[in-house]
């Protein structure tokens, strides 16, 4: 299933963290491809943990009498406003599934952002630094998206329908 397919990723990745946690670079080095490599890595891992959230709000929605998939982007599409739930002409149980899978999504994503802190500081290296390089200088060094668009690809990270 997906959710082992994800524990697997991140157990291979905390593995990596054991390994390395003597990384350091600093801004006029080089990044190198094993950093790009743990960098794609957990952008892998936290890709999967987003896709997670999309499974586990559909099973919520599919679990949910009276409440389809398109009836619940409606109700979405409101954030909470008062008057545009009215203009939908949401229900109460509308409205508290509403709430329910907010704080679902809220939980998950608190959670996803202390695994991007944590993966960002002990996996990628240099308490964050070259996580932080690495983002910042992939948007704007070609040779460098270039080298990471291969790791991805020889890693197979593209094909998340795995």
């Amino acid at each position: 299933t997906s959710m082992k397919k994800s524990i697997k990723v991140i157990v291979t990745a905390f593995l990596l963290v054991a390994v390395s946690m003597n990384i350091s670079a600093q801004d006029n080095e080089e990044i190198t491809n094993d950093q790009l490599y743990r960098y794609a890595l957990m952008q892998k891992v936290i890709d999967a943990m987003k896709k997670d959230i999309s499974v586990e709000v559909n099973i919520m929605i599919k679990a949910q009498e009276g409440m389809t998939g398109k009836r619940y982007k409606e109700l979405a599409a409101t954030k909470g406003d008062e008057a545009k739930l009215q203009a939908v002409e949401a229900k109460d149980w509308e409205i508290q599934f509403l709430n329910q899978v907010d704080g679902f999504k809220n939980k998950r994503i608190e959670s996803i952002k202390t695994v991007n802190t944590d993966l960002a500081t002990k996996m990628v290296g240099d308490k964050g630094r070259v996580y932080k390089r690495i983002k910042a200088e992939l948007q704007a060094d070609v040779d460098l998206k270039s080298r990471y668009t291969s790791i991805v690809s020889d890693l197979n990270l593209d094909n998340s329908s795995d």
